[in-house]
Order: C-alpha cells, then sequence, then structure tokens
C-alpha cells in the first residue's frame, strides 16, 4: 500500500483551521483583514505546491507579504502619478 501525501492546499487549509481561536477573539471588525490575508496565501498556493514544503506557515507569509509588496508598489505609484498632475 502507498501513502498519500496531503496536498497543499489542504496543509495550508489545516494550518489556517489552527486560527480558528484567534479569529473567534479578534475584533467583528478586524476578521475581514484576516479573512483577507489567508486569501492571499491561498492565491499563490500552485507556486507553494511546486515548492511541496512540508509546513505550510513559511510559504504561506512570503505569498502574503508578496500580495502586500504589490499592493504598495500600485499605491505609491498611484501617489506619484498624483502628484505629477498637481
Amino acid at each position: 500500500m502507498g501513502r498519500t501525501n496531503q496536498t497543499y492546499r489542504n496543509r495550508l487549509e489545516t494550518f489556517k483551521d489552527r486560527f480558528k481561536p484567534f479569529r473567534k477573539a479578534l475584533r467583528k471588525s478586524d476578521k475581514k483583514y484576516l479573512d483577507s490575508l489567508w486569501e492571499k496565501a491561498f492565491y499563490h498556493a500552485s507556486a507553494s505546491s511546486y515548492m511541496n514544503p512540508r509546513d505550510p506557515g513559511a510559504s504561506a507569509i512570503i505569498s502574503i507579504q508578496l500580495e502586500q509588496e504589490k499592493e504598495i508598489q500600485r499605491l505609491k505609484k498611484r501617489l506619484e502619478e498624483m502628484e505629477c498632475s498637481k
């Protein structure tokens, strides 16, 4: 009999489930921001699957940071365009 390994997405979902008590303790207004972070982590699941880490934590954090960096750069560009149009 062969062993079946969990997919990265399954491991990430399990990892996310460990944070349910944390999410439950958050203010209602903060829960949507945590949910947004998880969406960012799942957005790059294909790239993380290619890496195939046993622990999805580091890969999830890098995925979240990547999406945040993209947003920062987009906002910087927009701000520069607004300043130039004055």
